[in-house]
């Protein structure tokens, strides 16, 4: 069963579908344009990506499908199909996403496409919540938190819109323009992630638009959201 049911994902039909539902813009994985993972695009000076459609790009469907084909490509489907229930490193017992999440020790950015149509902003909102519900662990200064201080771990979310379940690679100038910030960051929970000067960026196929959502509006939950 476990062998069909890969080979049938693996389907260059099938695997389109998937990508159709998961990407805005059609042509950022059909090959119409050059693929961002493939070539070293250049900036211009505002450092938003150059429109580079020179029409030659290989659609991401048929790379996708070549990572199926070498050894080891099935068991690593199994794994993940058959793989057990999280649990607690330090107690053993299981755990759900959201339990695990909220013992994350570290500061954490979310960046999600707005019209991902799996993992909707409903779900980026709870994490965000979740997140921002932890006490101890790394503080933004990268010490062990005990929670004296007043310092939790950071968490932030940018929305990215116009973008779907890959903003990596659908929206590639917009994402790495937020990571930049929050990497070089010494104080993560506040430093600027999106200005208004920079909150609309060029891609090959459309402007994405950047917007940081506040703790407020990610905790204002309809019921059928939590």
């Amino acid at each position: 069963v476990g062998r069909q049911m890969f080979d049938l994902i693996r389907d260059l039909n099938v695997i389109d579908k998937y990508l159709e539902a998961a990407y805005v813009h059609r042509e950022a994985f059909d090959g119409t344009c050059d693929d961002a993972f493939d070539h070293e695009d250049s900036d211009d000076e505002e450092g938003t990506m150059m429109d580079n459609n020179n029409n030659n790009g290989e659609p991401l469907g048929t790379k996708i499908r070549g990572c199926t084909m070498g050894m080891g490509g099935h068991a690593a489907f199994a794994s993940i199909l058959w793989s057990a229930p999280a649990s607690d490193p330090t107690t053993g017992e299981t755990t759900d996403f959201y339990g695990a999440l909220g013992e994350l020790p570290a500061d954490v950015l979310l960046l999600f496409g707005s019209a991902d149509s799996w993992c909707t902003p409903a779900v980026a909102k709870r994490m965000h919540a979740t997140l921002a519900d932890r006490r101890g662990g790394v503080d933004d200064d990268g010490d062990d938190d005990d929670g004296s201080d007043g310092i939790s771990p950071a968490e932030r979310y940018v929305s990215v819109e116009n973008a779907g379940h890959c903003p990596n690679h659908e929206a590639p100038a917009a994402v790495a323009s937020v990571l930049l910030r929050w990497i070089g960051a010494s104080r993560r929970s506040e430093v600027t992630l999106v200005s208004a000067e920079r909150s609309r960026i060029k891609e090959q196929w459309g402007d994405a638009v950047l917007r940081e959502v506040s703790i407020e509006e990610s905790r204002n939950l309809g019921m059928v959201d939590r």
